[in-house]
């Protein structure tokens, strides 16, 4: 197979966001199982949202803090002492309807989220 029909049909799998939509289909067939009525999918699609949120939130945190969360910090200690510490509740609301959120937070309060 050359590198242009793999490079297509790995095309034809991601969306255009990149997310693999086999991957995703499976994985949705799989939730799909336990959902019985509109409120188990309703509550699907608020956990999915919450959790999608937060680990982007991680993410922006590892990002800003330099460094993977229980990984040590190998900066300076004297240049920067800044860690994580800890994470305060939000709630936000949007087309799944209100979902609860854990925000982390770092020792500077310098941390600014972009996702929200």
């Amino acid at each position: 197979m050359s590198n242009t029909t793999l490079r297509k049909n790995q095309k034809n799998q991601l969306n255009n966001t990149g997310i693999n939509q086999q991957k995703l289909r499976a994985f949705a067939g799989e939730l799909a199982k336990d959902i019985h009525t509109q409120d188990d999918l309703a509550e699907l699609s608020a956990s999915l949202v919450k959790m999608t949120i937060e680990a982007a939130l991680g993410a922006e945190m590892e990002h800003h803090l330099g460094y993977a969360k229980h990984e040590q910090n190998t900066q300076d200690i004297d240049i920067s002492n800044n860690t994580r510490n800890g994470y305060y509740p939000k709630t936000i609301k949007g087309s799944h309807g209100e979902v609860e959120i854990f925000v982390p937070r770092d020792r500077s309060s310098s941390f600014e989220t972009i996702i929200i």
